[in-house]
């Protein structure tokens, strides 16, 4: 795995087993240290989870949940809700270009990775 220190972490998904895989895959890499030196992370979508608030089983858990309670543990900034991920037409997202994360403006901006 690439080093991720002094980068700014894309996370998405599409649902599989459930909100255990995310919760799992957050743990490890927050355990293996891999995480430690993030400057920022970015959510985009997670499809098929819309359902987890209803499921009793779950304990009223939802994916914004184990988010939160994974990633605010990092001490980062984190923005969500960018339109990314498995959804349909989604917009490419370069990797290691330069980067710029505004959680007050809610705004990513990414250099183009190709002039």
């Amino acid at each position: 795995m690439p080093a991720l220190d002094g980068t700014i972490l894309f996370l998405e998904h599409r649902r599989g087993t459930g909100l255990g895989e995310v919760d799992r895959a957050l743990t490890q890499l927050a355990r293996s240290r891999a995480l430690n030196g993030l400057r920022g992370v970015v959510l985009g979508g997670f499809l098929g989870f819309e359902r987890d608030a209803d499921d009793p089983t779950l304990g009223g858990w939802g994916i914004v949940d184990v988010l939160r309670d994974r990633l605010a543990r990092l001490g980062v900034p984190v923005l969500g809700g960018i339109p990314a991920g498995h959804g349909p037409h989604p917009p490419t997202i370069p990797l290691g270009t330069e980067a710029a994360l505004d959680t007050t403006a809610g705004t990513l901006t990414i250099r183009a990775a190709v002039v």
